[in-house]
């Protein structure tokens, strides 16, 4: 594991990546532990099911965030379940301005609803 990366939490699997920003959101970050995980789980089972856990977030280098964006136009009609934890209340308007680029369902919750987070994320 990189750990100049952000944390990719012990509950992915192969149907869901679960990542936990604890560090800053780098475009590196972004294109090499982020994007193919994504893309290995659209070519293995057509979808992508993410739960983004902000434990401490530091923010986002502007070419990560552009290509984030970039990528949610792109790949948001492969997107089954999206789920966000504990998100800062900038990243959380955010979140709600891409979701008309998402065709599945996208939920916020709480940092104490992380269980139930990743129970909705990984269900049908």
């Amino acid at each position: 594991m990189n750990e100049k990366f952000n944390t990719i939490m012990p509950e992915t699997t192969d149907r869901v990546l679960c990542i936990m920003v604890d560090k800053p959101v780098s475009t590196e970050g972004y294109k090499e532990n982020f994007l193919p995980r994504i893309e290995k789980m659209i070519a293995d089972h057509g979808e992508i099911r993410c739960l983004v856990y902000f434990k401490h977030y530091q923010g986002w280098e502007e070419e990560a965030a552009a290509l984030d964006f970039t990528m949610t136009a792109k790949l948001g009609n492969k997107l089954k379940r999206f789920a966000v934890v504990n998100p800062p209340q900038k990243l959380l308007a955010l979140h709600n301005l891409r979701k008309p680029l998402i065709t599945g369902e996208t939920r916020a919750f709480n940092e104490t609803e992380l269980k139930e987070a990743l129970l909705w994320v990984q269900g049908n």
